[in-house]
């Protein structure tokens, strides 16, 4: 059986081999998180991504293919930002990034590899992290 042809692109596992405690964080989701100033994401395919900056405060969210139960009652399940500034406050990390960044559902899966992802790869480098925490919803 043939393997499914984005396979052969996956993202490949890097180790964080640094002090934590030295370390600026950066969220990257596929969760639909916005500002609510931003425009909402296309609950119908999107394949566009929104920055949130480091602060993350007056967030929301666009999709309608996984359970909001939980991300209706704190957002930080499906976009951890509090958490980071919890991080940051007791020492636990440097502090999160300026910029996190979260997409919408999509199935064009060409136009995300070929398209979105090298964009959105250049604004996270753009964001210096030395930790990325990938997110879903």
């Amino acid at each position: 059986m043939d393997q499914p042809e984005l396979s052969r692109h996956c993202i490949p596992w890097t180790p964080f081999k640094g002090s934590l405690g030295d370390a600026t964080v950066c969220i990257v989701s596929s969760a639909g998180v916005r500002k609510k100033t931003d425009p909402p994401f296309n609950t119908d395919g999107d394949s566009t991504f929104r920055v949130i900056d480091g602060a993350g405060s007056d967030l929301a969210y666009d999709d309608s293919h996984y359970d909001h139960a939980c991300a209706d009652r704190d957002i930080n399940c499906i976009f951890p930002i509090d958490r980071l500034a919890e991080m940051k406050a007791d020492g636990t990390i440097k502090g999160p990034t300026a910029k996190h960044f979260s997409y919408g559902f999509s199935m064009k899966l060409r136009e995300l590899r070929d398209d979105t992802f090298p964009k959105l790869l250049k604004e996270i480098e753009a964001a210096r992290p030395d930790i990325v925490v990938l997110t879903g919803g």
